[in-house]
């Protein structure tokens, strides 16, 4: 337990450290550079694009892709804002190498704005508040982050306690079987005796006689020897079923030890 929860806390700080402040960069847009906010986030591009869409869906915005950019129309940079702007998303990896570290460049314009035509000044107040809003953007990103994982830990540790319910059912089955054996073994002792007592009765009786209950006696005692190893084989079964309850009861724990450290992380 230590171990892992030693990794998750790692884990989180390395994130921590590659969270960083929002930043003025370049992008390329229509073969010129244009003036941006970017910010580095510790998340699969994907993870990144789909968390940014639900973001602006809540708050009204429909993005289309266009050119490499995911566009959002009219929209507001802050609360407070009462002019409206178009939100230019550039969503990817760092790097070929920093895959899991992804970069959002946000170019922002004024509504119905042409980029190319604008001033260096015009777009400088636009770009502190683009940082503002990658900023508070980031927490979004990060909780939605944690709920995939939330999701996808989960779904682990329904398998499994998915697998272990397998287990007990298996072991519901062996036992029935060995009480099964159980109860013919002693039935089978039983007809041994009846035979022994039989043979006993039947020592003068004509060779046919003596013939039939030999046969009987030896069936039964062929039928002890089968009903043996049976028994043995599910005991056996029955000793490995508990033996991988154990193992698989010790999987659940670190599953669950792992889905709390990860649910921990939703109330930060």
């Amino acid at each position: 337990m230590y171990k892992l929860l030693l990794l998750v806390f790692l884990t989180i700080f390395i994130k921590a450290d590659v969270w960083s402040q929002a930043f003025t960069t370049k992008v390329e847009y229509q073969k010129t550079q244009q003036t941006a906010a970017g910010i580095q986030l510790p998340y699969a591009s994907g993870t990144v694009e789909e968390a940014v869409k639900e973001y602006m869906a809540k708050r009204g915005y429909k993005g289309a892709d266009s050119k490499g950019f995911t566009i959002f129309r009219g929209a507001r940079l802050d609360s407070s804002d009462t002019d409206l702007s178009d939100l230019y998303f550039n969503i990817n990896y760092k790097s070929r190498k920093e895959k899991e570290i992804t970069l959002i460049t946000l170019l922002p314009a004024k509504k119905n704005e042409d980029i190319l035509a604008r001033s260096g000044t015009d777009s400088t107040a636009m770009i502190e508040k683009a940082k503002s809003f990658l900023n508070n953007l980031a927490p979004s990103i990060e909780a939605y982050n944690v709920q995939l994982e939330v999701n996808s830990q989960t779904a682990v540790l329904q398998k499994a306690q998915k697998k272990m319910n397998s287990l007990l059912s298996d072991q519901n089955d062996l036992n029935k079987k060995l009480r099964r054996l159980q109860d013919d073994s002693a039935q089978n002792k039983k007809d041994q005796e009846k035979a022994a007592a039989d043979i006993q009765a039947n020592v003068n009786a004509d060779d046919k006689t003596k013939q039939k209950s030999q046969k009987k006696m030896r069936n039964l005692l062929d039928d002890e020897g089968d009903l043996a190893k049976k028994l043995r084989n599910t005991q056996a079964d029955l000793d490995q079923n508990k033996r991988d309850q154990d193992a698989q009861q010790q999987e659940i724990d670190k599953q669950k030890q792992a889905l709390d450290a990860v649910k921990a992380r939703q109330g930060k």
